[in-house]
């Protein structure tokens, strides 16, 4: 299932490396949500089945509209700005195999992107590689940008919420049942073209962050609400808990928060200003074996440019989540029922 829009640059790279695959696909299924730019065309002149969404109704929708015409037993999904390493799916596919109990394989970024566009790309894609790298085995969140899953476990599921444009995937795998696993493998590979611009890198990055943000409040009350259900002795719940929180991470946004919170002090008294270098110090530090990976690859000139880049993509993140998240406290209050103060009646 290849979902698209408005990526006629990558789409043909993306459908001719499903069809270099040494496992090949039952069928090929490209699902173009109303773009405007020939991908449309192009994926009609591609030995592929086509799929058009009369209207633009987000990845969700196209997604869905994928499975619902698909016939395999094990759906995978690929972004139309990725293209395949030749073994990709056969891996997915092994891995399967390996562990009956999993049913979704995701795969990570290759470390060089798909069309080299310049340094916000490099930046992006090596972050990415890294991070999707160091998850290699079990996880705990979905992501569906090269990702295999059992069709069972996706009609258990029911699909993408389709009001989501963004976080869809991670909201996906929060109704995942628990008794279903989840692993992320470094042999299932695709090279991705990222944004390659410093404005429409940053607006994606906060607009995920704000839908990430929401959409841990809304995990948050869902599990507080499964956690009254077995309490008063409901049925057990079958739903994933909320996703484990990648603690790293955390530390660095906070880093990054208190360094860009605390330098306005060197204009108080110039000591003042070691309070922001110990904090950035302490962001260096918990990046540390990222930025190793980065000199290694790219040298020292790269990067102090990556870690520039690393900073403010903290700092946003973390901004945009605070605003989705206090969004998402305000949507949750106005919708809560009041409590009854009356007593349950008891005998059904």
């Amino acid at each position: 299932m290849i979902p698209t829009y408005n990526k006629a640059k990558t789409l043909a790279d993306c459908v001719r490396a499903v069809y270099r695959q040494t496992c090949q696909p039952v069928e090929v299924i490209v699902v173009d949500d109303a773009s405007t730019d020939g991908s449309r065309e192009i994926a009609a002149g591609l030995p592929c089945r086509l799929i058009c969404l009369p209207t633009n109704q987000g990845v969700s929708a196209a997604r869905n509209a994928g499975a619902a015409a698909a016939v395999g037993e094990v759906l995978f999904f690929v972004d139309s700005d990725i293209a395949l390493a030749p073994d990709a799916i056969g891996n997915a596919l092994r891995v399967l195999r390996e562990h009956p109990g999993c049913a979704v394989v995701q795969g990570i970024y290759d470390a060089e992107p798909l069309a080299a566009d310049g340094p916000v790309e490099v930046y992006k894609t090596l972050f990415e590689h890294y991070w999707r790298r160091q998850r290699d085995g079990v996880a705990d969140a979905t992501l569906f940008a090269l990702t295999a899953i059992r069709r069972q476990a996706f009609d258990d599921v029911g699909g993408f919420d389709e009001r989501l444009r963004d976080a869809e995937d991670i909201e996906f795998g929060t109704r995942l049942p628990a008794r279903y696993e989840i692993r992320m493998s470094a042999d299932v590979v695709g090279r991705h073209d990222d944004v390659d611009r410093l404005r429409p890198f940053l607006a994606e990055h906060v607009r995920r962050a704000v839908s990430y943000g929401a959409l841990l409040v809304g995990v948050l009350v869902a599990d507080d609400r499964r956690r009254v259900h077995r309490a008063d002795g409901q049925r057990p719940e079958t739903a994933r808990p909320a996703s484990g929180v990648d603690v790293g991470a955390v530390a660095a946004m906070l880093c990054c928060a208190a360094t860009a919170l605390t330098l306005p002090l060197a204009a108080v008294a110039g000591w003042l200003l070691a309070v922001p270098a110990a904090t950035f110090t302490a962001f260096t530090l918990v990046d540390g074996a990222l930025f190793r990976f980065v000199r290694r690859r790219k040298g020292n000139r790269f990067l102090v440019y990556f870690v520039a880049m690393h900073f403010l993509m903290h700092t946003t993140q973390l901004a945009g989540m605070t605003v989705g998240f206090a969004a998402g406290l305000v949507r949750s209050t106005r919708r809560r029922p009041a409590r009854s103060t009356t007593a349950p009646e008891t005998g059904r």
